[in-house]
């Protein structure tokens, strides 16, 4: 068995819980919160809930997100550049992780922030907060998709088929 590196392990600890703290509460907004607020406030004390949310939550958003690029590069270099795996299929799979991690991102700080021009994000929240946890879900299953590659040493394992005898 080989030595456990410490700091590694920590970085995508710390990765992952930021994933799970933003994520969730992208969850919690889009399935329990804004439905409850829809049924019960006003228009006026929905817009005042929802700036409210976005003032607080903001900075938890940019934090989350600091967390998430910094870690994830230092995983990136430390699990996963040569000679530890194969470029291909792992960089392709990582790129379109990465991207669509960043729409994650882009929609996260559109629906925090306080920019006019990204208002019609915050008035669609509903959608976009629909957008994430999709985008979310893509990110998770490439990161398993990555964890299996790495592990198998950079080659992609296929289930074993049966075939009848001939």
């Amino acid at each position: 068995m080989e030595d456990i590196d410490f700091v590694v392990v920590l970085s995508r600890w710390i990765h992952i819980m930021a994933a799970i703290v933003a994520i969730g509460a992208v969850a919690f907004q889009r399935f329990a919160l804004l439905p409850v607020a829809k049924q019960i406030l006003s228009d006026e004390k929905q817009q005042e809930l929802r700036e409210g949310i976005r003032r607080r939550w903001a900075k938890f958003v940019h934090g989350c997100i600091a967390l998430l690029l910094v870690t994830g590069g230092l995983n990136f270099v430390w699990l996963a550049m040569p000679p530890k795996v194969e470029p291909m299929p792992y960089h392709g799979i990582f790129g379109v992780k990465f991207f669509a991690a960043m729409g994650i991102f882009f929609l996260a700080t559109a629906l925090t922030g306080r920019s006019p021009g990204f208002a019609h994000f915050r008035e669609k929240g509903r959608k976009w907060l629909s957008v994430i946890l999709v985008l979310a879900v893509v990110v998770v299953l490439l990161s398993g998709m990555l964890n299996q590659i790495r592990a198998s040493g950079g080659a992609v394992v296929l289930p074993a088929t049966t075939t009848a005898p001939e």
